[in-house]
């Protein structure tokens, strides 16, 4: 039998001291301990497996060899102990638990990026870890990995902030877990103050926490203080020149502060160290699209995508720069991809549709939004509205306004204040005629949005060149044209030509002709050359849009087939080879 001596050795190695010469030191008190007092014989039925729990453990060096040591353990238990044995089957069986976690853990939380199967590790940890606590619900440790597990995606956010206040409580002792601790609950605040106090004491309390320098210097790129996030992950640098997320959030500072030679010079170093380093080739992407180089750009995809055929994000941004360079086929051929890749995925159907409306292809552009409106059915009203504002463009760009009105309408009933669809209405009331409700819109819009100049501009349009007497209003319409190309620093051809209505109108030919020739000089647009002639014969500008419907069908796709795609092996490398599409009306 062993020991009381040997066993709690065994307890305090496998609950902290787990370094090679504890443990060699627990063998030998084990050793001794069998010469010195024989077979000693116990009625306790489950003594015999607590026995061989500790023997077991003694020897682990796998996996299965402490789920083994549990299972002798539980058997234990259940058969029965005295008194002295059961303390010890439950200290035994909850620091192997414990470990166990500990050991599967550590593709989560020790390697980048981490373990793919994490949620099913996870899973398997959850129940072992509980178990551990309601032996020992003062084991430190067991409280603070149930927390890091439960603060991971699709976890417990609350029941994560018990655990880790829990263990904070009972860590005062250990610094370096302490730390990892307060980085842990960190995470979990939503307050910023919160988490910056939490960063602050993790790593004050363990300075070489790599972890928090990181997070912290994260924070701060999320909080526009780069500098500070600059000095942090320096820091980070100087203790592990080698560490790949310091120099990725070092690079995106610079990103941010367009220091983009320095940027390219971290991801330079990342891939020294890792040629095949994804992250790099996409930080560069956005760097390239940024300084408007999209070859350079879509170069870096490739090599993205090369290096993981199924890196969704990389894709999708592939074909997006592929649709700006009017590159429809190569665009078209990425979004199948993505759609193979996660069916119906709503930013790859949305991509879908702006490449068939920038073929004029506006029915299968307008039914894939509908099949995303079907789908978003129970999402929030914000995310309804934006398909349905993108499909008011799409009836637009096709010569159906009174149909985009229809659209605009349905969102502005649903949210009255969303500006966007207050804009584009009023657009479209102006493109069929009907000036006072354009107005209306247009005023509502400005409230919201004071100092948008496409605005300003379109409501001073239309104050100074409509037909309809009781509209119209020089003197206001100066006012705020003034207002837009202040906004704009009179860069804007058809924005200043708007000044020079607004003053026509009022009868001051001699601003409207200086502000007429000014807009033609930067513009060679006939309609301002008409414009001006005008003025030079006295005559205000005035202007009417009746646009008639397009009287053709709409011709939607069939929705059973819409999701039709191309076979392809989404394992082996692909060959490599707008915002808002609307103009303003002015």
């Amino acid at each position: 039998m062993t020991s009381s001596f040997v066993r709690a050795a065994l307890v305090r190695t496998i609950h902290g001291a787990s370094t090679w010469l504890a443990r060699i030191t627990v063998v030998a008190c084990f050793c001794l301990s069998l010469s010195s007092t024989g077979r000693c014989q116990d009625e306790a039925p489950g003594l015999q497996d607590l026995n061989d729990a500790t023997t077991t453990k003694l020897s682990a060096r796998q996996l299965q060899d402490l789920e083994k040591v549990v299972e002798l353990c539980e058997s234990a238990l259940t058969k029965g102990l005295d008194d002295d044995n059961k303390t010890y089957a439950e200290d035994l069986l909850s620091a192997t638990l414990y470990e166990e976690c500990s050991r599967l853990c550590r593709v989560i939380f020790d390697q980048q990026p981490p373990n793919p199967q994490w949620p099913d590790i996870r899973k398997l940890c959850l129940p072992k870890l509980n178990r551990a606590l309601e032996l020992r619900p003062k084991m430190a440790s067991s409280q603070l990995l149930l927390a890091r597990l439960l603060s991971l995606p699709g976890g417990d956010r609350a029941e994560a902030l018990v655990k880790v206040n829990q263990a904070i409580a009972l860590l005062e002792d250990d610094p370096d877990n302490l730390s990892e601790a307060h980085l842990t609950r960190a995470r979990l605040h939503e307050n910023h103050d919160e988490m910056k106090k939490d960063l602050d004491v993790a790593i004050e309390l363990n300075p070489r926490n790599f972890d928090a320098w990181r997070t912290r210097g994260l924070f701060y790129l999320s909080t526009g203080e780069t500098e500070k996030a600059l000095s942090d992950l320096r820091e980070l640098l100087e203790q592990n020149p080698d560490d790949v997320v310091a120099h990725q959030f070092i690079a995106q500072a610079f990103r941010q502060l367009k220091q983009y030679d320095e940027a390219i010079e971290h991801l330079d170093k990342i891939t020294e160290n890792d040629p095949n380093a994804l992250v790099a080739f996409e930080l560069r992407a956005r760097i390239a699209e940024e300084r408007g180089d999209l070859d350079a750009a879509i170069d870096n995809l490739n090599q993205a995508i090369r290096i993981n055929p199924r890196y969704l994000n990389g894709i999708l941004s592939r074909a997006r720069l592929r649709l700006a360079q009017e590159q429809m086929d190569l665009a078209q051929s990425d979004i199948n991809r993505a759609l193979q890749l996660q069916p119906g995925l709503p930013q790859a159907i949305l991509l879908r549709s702006l490449v068939y409306a920038a073929q004029n292809r506006f029915g299968e552009a307008i039914g894939d939004l509908q099949q995303l409106l079907r789908r978003s059915e129970n999402e929030n009203a914000a995310g309804v509205a934006d398909i349905k504002l993108q499909m008011g463009t799409y009836y637009e760009l096709d010569q159906r306004p009174r149909k985009a009105i229809e659209t605009y309408t349905e969102i502005l009933t649903a949210t009255p204040d969303f500006q966007p669809a207050l804009r584009r209405r009023g657009d479209a009331y102006l493109s069929v005629g009907k000036h006072a409700e354009a107005i209306q819109d247009y005023e509502a819009a400005m409230k919201l949005t004071p100092d948008d100049p496409g605005i300003l501009n379109n409501l001073a349009w239309v104050l100074a060149t409509s037909p309809r007497d009781e509209v119209r209003d020089g003197k206001r319409a100066i006012e705020i044209a003034q207002k837009a190309c202040d906004l704009t620093e009179f860069k804007l051809p058809h924005m200043i030509s708007t000044l020079a209505a607004a003053y026509a109108e009022t009868g001051n030919f001699d601003e409207a002709i200086k502000w007429s020739e000014k807009a033609v000089s930067d513009d060679t647009e006939e309609q301002l050359s008409k414009e001006l002639e005008s003025y030079r014969e006295k005559k205000a500008w005035r202007e009417l849009q009746e646009l008639q419907e397009n009287p053709a069908a709409l011709n939607l796709p069939n929705a059973a087939n819409s999701n039709e795609l191309p076979n392809f092996d989404l394992d082996k490398p692909q060959p490599v080879p707008v915002d808002d599409p609307a103009e303003p009306l002015r």
